[in-house]
């Protein structure tokens, strides 16, 4: 598994609740409530470890699930963002 899927894994799985996305949280570790700075600071570790990827020989292996987990907390962030 490439290292992208599973950092992803781990965020999405500690995203705060808001309807209609309701993932199941990890239980011992507190949701994430993501505001612009920690959303920019998940997509530049995202961006290096699509180079270490790349480097070491790792698959492309975006999974669509997750690709629109990342639009759709883009989209409530821009949401909140909107005066």
């Amino acid at each position: 598994m490439c290292a992208i899927s599973v950092i992803q894994d781990y965020y999405r799985q500690r995203t705060a609740p808001w309807p209609p996305f309701n993932p199941t949280p990890m239980p011992s570790l507190p949701p994430i409530d993501w505001t612009p700075e920690t959303w920019k600071l998940l997509k530049e570790v995202l961006a290096k470890l699509e180079a270490l990827d790349a480097k070491t020989g790792q698959p492309h292996c975006e999974d669509p699930s997750k690709a629109a987990w990342m639009r759709d907390v883009e989209r409530r962030l821009a949401i909140l963002e909107t005066p």
